[in-house]
């Protein structure tokens, strides 16, 4: 790779013909690095990834972040050194790529039955110590069950569920609804509304479901 000074890397890439040309390899080599050494250290969010599939990850998080770069050249400031600055863009690409994969088999089958699993398991866990906060987180879980299962609508309850309780990003899950990201920002919304008076129904504020939750983490 050819030696730059950080000003060197925004003329040429600015310019046009074959000095443009080696500092878009150089800077596509650069990137790619970056962004296969992320998906190696995150191997286990992978799961059967190949080697084959992780080299194409790799090429597509390196594609997008070329297109960042060049789209952002105009903001470097050269805190740093520049290879330094675009490779965080490669490291970027891949850390959405990874979330994208991560709910890409995601079933609205699945969305509409498993998104009590994360609370039911923090109900079913018994953390040592502090019993009387034990309980009361107990208590508060079950409340949250109850309240999501019998105050909330069936799209409601898969989106707020998903969204808070397993944190699935709100635009994927808008995406497996086949709604709009503010449609689903809506829900989310007005379930959280529907959860707050029907917690505060049942005698508690959600000041206090949420310090008991958190007492005993």
């Amino acid at each position: 790779m050819h030696q730059r000074t950080n000003e060197e890397w925004r003329e040429s890439l600015r310019a046009t013909g074959t000095s443009r040309d080696l500092s878009l390899t150089d800077l596509r080599a650069c990137v790619y690095r970056a962004a296969r050494f992320y998906l190696q250290r995150h191997a286990s969010e992978l799961g059967r990834l190949q080697t084959g599939e992780l080299d194409a990850t790799a090429e597509d998080a390196a594609q997008e972040a070329m297109l960042e770069v060049l789209a952002k050249l105009d903001h470097f400031r050269g805190d740093a050194s520049f290879l330094t600055w675009a490779s965080k863009f490669g490291v970027t690409a891949c850390a959405r790529m990874l979330r994208r994969r991560q709910w890409r088999d995601l079933s609205l089958e699945g969305l509409s039955t498993g998104w009590d699993a994360p609370l039911a398991r923090m109900v079913d866990s018994n953390p040592e110590g502090h019993p009387e906060l034990t309980a009361q987180r107990r208590e508060v879980l079950q409340l949250l069950l109850q309240v999501t299962r019998e105050d909330l609508t069936e799209r409601q309850r898969a989106v707020i569920g998903h969204v808070l309780f397993r944190g699935i990003p709100p635009n994927e899950v808008a995406e497996r609804f086949g709604i709009s990201p503010g449609a689903c920002y809506k829900l989310a919304h007005d379930a959280r509304r529907a959860l707050k008076r029907a917690i505060e129904r049942r005698g508690w504020t959600c000041a206090d479901a949420l310090a008991a939750v958190a007492g005993t983490r």
